[in-house]
């Protein structure tokens, strides 16, 4: 019965997570200002809030805390992203913001504590590195936001590279999830690393342009 009640959404999960990517690839290789990567972008925000919330229930029931790591992470990561574009444009956060915040807080929390044995049990020491470093990056996330909610170090620079950062950590997390999940030849271990060593190099690459004034395309 079960089974039932959550295969459409692990079907919505599977859709919305493959026009994410597409929508990304896109995001990414259009020029920033352009009328193509705005629309990518919108695209992938709808599409990644609705793949990471359906998928959540299923991952709980099923104890695939892996799983519910990624949508809850890239969640945040989708949501802040787009937000810190309206930040720039001196929008005040709303209470959406700060309970989007607040609940990355506790998670990291959470991985710290629970995460860690939990992965351990599993899969041994090295399961802790995942929701180590998912903790830790974590609660970065809500000491960033508390800094700018309470007008600490703000700058429509910042907000820009804050855009940049979250949306490239939502795309590594959404091709993560794929790589892991749908994957035949490649060791898992190595499925987890190859897009966050490819996303990182072209995040970095774009703050690079960013910070000395290169035009971002």
């Amino acid at each position: 019965m079960l089974e039932l009640l959550y295969r459409p959404l692990i079907i919505l999960h599977i859709i919305t997570g493959l026009i994410a990517m597409g929508a990304s690839m896109v995001a990414f290789a259009t020029s920033k200002w352009s009328h193509w990567h705005k629309k990518a972008g919108n695209v992938f925000f709808v599409t990644m809030l609705i793949t990471s919330l359906a998928s959540i229930p299923s991952g709980i029931v099923h104890e695939k805390w892996a799983l519910v790591m990624l949508c809850v992470f890239s969640f945040h990561l989708t949501y802040t992203g787009k937000r810190y574009l309206a930040f720039r444009r001196q929008e005040k956060p709303t209470l959406l913001d700060y309970a989007s915040s607040i609940m990355i807080l506790v998670f990291g929390i959470l991985l710290l504590t629970v995460g860690i044995p939990t992965f351990m049990s599993k899969m041994g020491p090295m399961g802790a590195i995942a929701p180590a470093a998912f903790g830790f990056i974590s609660l970065s996330m809500a000491r960033e936001d508390y800094q700018w909610y309470r007008d600490i170090n703000r700058s429509t620079k910042l907000a820009l590279r804050r855009h940049i950062g979250r949306m490239g950590g939502a795309t590594i997390a959404v091709f993560t999830a794929f790589f892991v999940n749908v994957n035949f030849v490649i060791p898992s271990s190595i499925a987890w690393i190859i897009p966050t060593v490819i996303g990182s190099f072209l995040i970095a690459w774009f703050m690079r342009k960013l910070r000395l004034g290169q035009p971002i395309r």
